[in-house]
C-alpha cells in the first residue's frame, strides 16, 4: 500500500513538472523567448502605458517585447525604451523605421508599433536607436480644441466690431455718391445737347459731299475718274482675248502631238510591259507546278518539319540528361532545372532554390508602366530608370542563384489576372536581360495573379516583385 502511494505521489509530481514545463514553454513562445532576436531602442517624451513585457509589433505582426525602460535623469530628456525583435523581421527593420505607441482598439492595451522601413535605408544595426513619434493623447487633443474654441470666439468678436464699422462706412459712401450724382446731373445734360449738335453738323457734311462740294464731293463728281475706270475695263477685256489666243495655241500643239509617232510609241511600251508581266506569271506557275508532288515546295516543307522534329527530340534528350544520375547534382545544387517551364506551384514549393537566401524588392505597377496609344501597358521611361536602380542594387549580391520576376494583378477574371501579371513580368524580364546582359537561363518569370496586400485584405497587389536568390 505504501509503495502504491509513493507511485501516485511520483506521478502527481511528474505531472505537475510536465504541466509547469508546458506552461513555461507556452509563455516563452508567446513572448518569443526561444526565437533568435536582436535589440534596438527608441526615445519617447511620454510612454503612456508602455511597461516591461509590453508587446512589440513590426508592420502589424507580433515581433517581440519591451525588455527595459530607462527613466530620464533630467526633465528635458526622454524615456528610453529598449525592446527585442525577432531576427526573421530584421530585413524590414531599417534605420528609418518609425516606432510609435499604439492602442488595441479604443480601450485596449498599449503596445509598441515599428513600421517597415524603405529599401533606400540600411538595415537597423543591433543595439541601435530608431526614430520615434510621440503617442496620441486625448487630453492634449481636448486642450487644443478648447484653445481653438477660445481663439474662434476672439476672432468672431473682432469680426463683429469690424463688420459694424464697415457697414457704417458703406452707408457714408452711399450718401456721398448721391451727392455726386446730383451735382453731375447738369453737366450730363450739357454733354447730351452737344452730341445733338455734332449729329446735325455731320448731316450737313454728308449733304455737301452728295452735292459735289469740297474735296470729297469733287472726287465723287470727277469725270476723269470715270474715264480712268473705263480704260481699266478695256484693258481687262484685252487680257481675256490674250488668254483665248493662248488656248488656241495649246490646241494646235495637241493636234501636232496626235499627228506625230509619240502616241504609238507609248502604246508599244505598254504592250511590252504586258508581255513581260505574262512571262513572269508563267514562270511563277511553272515553279508552283514544280513544287507539287515531290517538287521544291514539298521538299522545303518536309525539311522544315524534320528540323522541328529534330529540335523537339533534342529538347527531350536534354531534359532527360538533366535528370541523369551523373548530371542532376548540378541542377539540384543550383536549385532548379528549367526556369522557362516552372509553374507557380513548383516555384512556391519548399524544394525551389533550397538553401538559398532571398532578397525581395516590390515595385508598384503605377511607377513602372504606362498605356500606349492602343491602351496596352508598356514600360515607361520612369519605370525603366526605377528598374535600373533595383537591378544595380541586386548586382551587389552574389550572383550564384536564380533571379525571379513575379507578376501580380488583382482586377478582372482569373484568366485576365493571370495574363496581365504574366505580361508585366515578361516585359520586365526582357528589359533587364537586354539592359544588363543577364543569362536568360537564370532569369525566370512567375505569374502570381491575385495576391492580397495583407492577410485578410480585400485589396490585391498591382505590380511586380524582383526576387534574387543567392548564397553567401
Amino acid at each position: 500500500m505504501e509503495s502504491k502511494n509513493k507511485v501516485l505521489v511520483g506521478l502527481f509530481v511528474g505531472g505537475c513538472l510536465v504541466l509547469f514545463g508546458v506552461g513555461l514553454f507556452l509563455i516563452g513562445s508567446a513572448n518569443q523567448l526561444f526565437t533568435k532576436s536582436f535589440h534596438v531602442y527608441a526615445d519617447f517624451a511620454k510612454i503612456t502605458g508602455i511597461q516591461n513585457g509590453s508587446k512589440v509589433r513590426v508592420a502589424g505582426m507580433d515581433a517581440g517585447t519591451v525588455i527595459r525602460i530607462d527613466v530620464p535623469p533630467r526633465p528635458e530628456t526622454k524615456f528610453r525604451v529598449h525592446f527585442r525583435l525577432a531576427e526573421k523581421l530584421h530585413p524590414i527593420v531599417r534605420a528609418d523605421s518609425m516606432a510609435s505607441i499604439q492602442t488595441d482598439g479604443l480601450l485596449g492595451n498599449k503596445y509598441l508599433q515599428v513600421a517597415a522601413g524603405t529599401s533606400d535605408a540600411p538595415v537597423a544595426a543591433a543595439d541601435s536607436m530608431i526614430p520615434s513619434t510621440e503617442p496620441f493623447d486625448w487630453g492634449d487633443l481636448m486642450d487644443e480644441i478648447s484653445s481653438a474654441v477660445k481663439q474662434v470666439n476672439g476672432v468672431l468678436t473682432a469680426v463683429k466690431e469690424q463688420l459694424s464699422s464697415t457697414l457704417t462706412e458703406v452707408e457714408n459712401v452711399v450718401r456721398s455718391v448721391n451727392v455726386v450724382v446730383k451735382d453731375a446731373t447738369p453737366a450730363v445734360k450739357g454733354i447730351v445737347e452737344s452730341a445733338h449738335k455734332i449729329t446735325g453738323s455731320l448731316n450737313e457734311i454728308i449733304d455737301g459731299v452728295q452735292a459735289g462740294e469740297g474735296t470729297m464731293g469733287a472726287l465723287f463728281k470727277d469725270k476723269e475718274l470715270y474715264a480712268s475706270v473705263r480704260r481699266s475695263a478695256e484693258k481687262t477685256e484685252q487680257t481675256i482675248e490674250n488668254v483665248r489666243e493662248a488656248t488656241a495655241s495649246v490646241k494646235k500643239i495637241t493636234a501636232k502631238v496626235d499627228e506625230s509617232d509619240i502616241v504609238p510609241e507609248v502604246q508599244r511600251t505598254v504592250a511590252n510591259l504586258q508581255r513581260i508581266t505574262l512571262q513572269v506569271k508563267d514562270a511563277v506557275d511553272k515553279f508552283q507546278s514544280a513544287s507539287g508532288e515531290g517538287g521544291v515546295g514539298e521538299n522545303l516543307q518536309r525539311t522544315l518539319a524534320d528540323a522541328h522534329e529534330a529540335m523537339s527530340d533534342l529538347a527531350d534528350n536534354t531534359e532527360a540528361l538533366k535528370h541523369n544520375f551523373f548530371f542532376r547534382g548540378f541542377f539540384k545544387r543550383r536549385g532548379f532545372y528549367d526556369l522557362g517551364s516552372i509553374t507557380t506551384r513548383e516555384y512556391l514549393s519548399k524544394g525551389f532554390a533550397k538553401g538559398f537566401k532571398q532578397h525581395r524588392i516590390w515595385l508598384e505597377s503605377a511607377e513602372l508602366f504606362s498605356l500606349d496609344s492602343k491602351g496596352i501597358q508598356v514600360l515607361s521611361p520612369a519605370g525603366k530608370r526605377r528598374l535600373d536602380e533595383v537591378i544595380a542594387e541586386v548586382m551587389t549580391l552574389p550572383r550564384n542563384g536564380p533571379l525571379i520576376v513575379e507578376g501580380f494583378a488583382g482586377e478582372g477574371t482569373d484568366a485576365q489576372r493571370y495574363l496581365v501579371s504574366r505580361r508585366r513580368s515578361s516585359r520586365v524580364q526582357t528589359y533587364i536581360i537586354d539592359r544588363f546582359r543577364l543569362r536568360p537561363t537564370y532569369v525566370g518569370i512567375v505569374a502570381r495573379g491575385a495576391e492580397p496586400v495583407a492577410p485578410g485584405s480585400a485589396v490585391n497587389k498591382e505590380g511586380i516583385a524582383i526576387v534574387s536568390y543567392y548564397k553567401e
